[in-house]
């Protein structure tokens, strides 16, 4: 690999990469989000010889791309993400080729989805024509917790105990259009499994907290969970948080998600964290309005792409 035309096409494309970095819309600290979400991500994968290189005409693609071991297990289907895709020429149609080169070569028949940032039009036209498809757009919202106050709320973090409840909401709960469900080579009652799986995992440590409802009477049958995201912020030189997974029975606690959100944001607060990001699906309109009414803010727009071979 030629590092010194890596790092010029990174450079070159910086305006557009620069997006693919999930804090990309705090302004102040855009660079230092670029260099270690992109620039640093790009230069680490090179070591692991987790990569593609094609020759179109003497320009190089680069494909960087990961093997997703556990989602390959779980879902029964070999499965990859492709992270980023970069070139220096603006010739089409040997992007074109040079997808079509990835495809033939590297996934052949397994399974590979790919999240895109609104702003790289331009690779999301050409992978829609190499027959990726859309599955989700995801919005990412944020919440300025430095000045944020609200009502209380009775809450308690999530135990063991727990988890059947957490399980069954998750479960039953989905989003018919979020990338599990709307991806038409996932089996739907395995997505289902999945989302309880994931809340099993979440209360078990894959999250650094979960957040329940704690009033008398009340079962807990919805749950939030969030990652701290230490290992960000001394790099990034801002303390942002991230809200990942949640589920609310719509029969038996009804109303708490937008309670649960306002909680772990003060539970976050009192940590010191200045941000919290939130992921939903573009569809999901209910948690959008719940989120404006927090006053959370838009901070950017993201699409999931997949692609397996018919």
């Amino acid at each position: 690999m030629n590092l010194e035309l890596l790092n010029k096409q990174i450079e070159n494309r910086k305006d557009i990469l620069l997006h693919y970095a999930p804090t990309s819309f705090f302004r102040k600290q855009a660079d230092h989000s670029f260099e270690f979400f992109v620039k640093k991500e790009i230069l680490s994968e090179k070591d692991q010889n987790k990569f593609f290189i094609k020759s179109i005409d003497n320009e190089l693609y680069h494909f960087f791309y990961e093997y997703l071991a556990w989602d390959s297990k779980f879902f029964e289907m070999p499965t990859y993400k492709l992270k980023f895709v970069i070139f220096d020429s603006e010739n089409y149609t040997n992007l074109l080729k040079a997808i079509s080169a990835f495809k033939d070569e590297v996934v052949k028949e397994n399974y590979i989805f790919t999240e895109i940032p609104s702003e790289d039009v331009y690779l999301m036209q050409a992978l829609n024509e190499s027959l990726f498809r859309l599955v989700e757009t995801r919005m990412t919202y944020y919440l300025d917790l430095k000045n944020y106050n609200n009502k209380r709320y009775n809450v308690r973090e999530a135990i063991i105990g727990d988890i059947p409840n957490l399980k069954k909401v998750s479960s039953k709960m989905v989003n018919p259009y979020d990338r599990f469900h709307a991806d038409v080579f996932y089996n739907k009652k395995v997505a289902d499994n999945f989302l309880g799986v994931f809340a099993e995992e979440s209360v078990r440590g894959f999250a650094d907290y979960v957040l329940v409802p704690d009033e008398d009477g009340l079962p807990s049958d919805s749950f939030l969970t969030v990652r701290y995201n230490k290992e960000w912020w001394g790099e990034i030189n801002i303390k942002v948080s991230k809200m990942v997974l949640s589920a609310v029975s719509s029969t038996t606690n009804k109303g708490w998600y937008i309670k649960l959100i306002s909680e772990m944001a003060l539970h976050l607060k009192e940590l010191g964290v200045d941000f919290v990001m939130m992921h939903p699906a573009s569809t999901n309109k209910a948690v959008i309005h719940s989120y404006e009414k927090l006053g959370c803010k838009l901070g950017k727009v993201t699409h999931i792409l997949s692609y397996k071979k018919r």
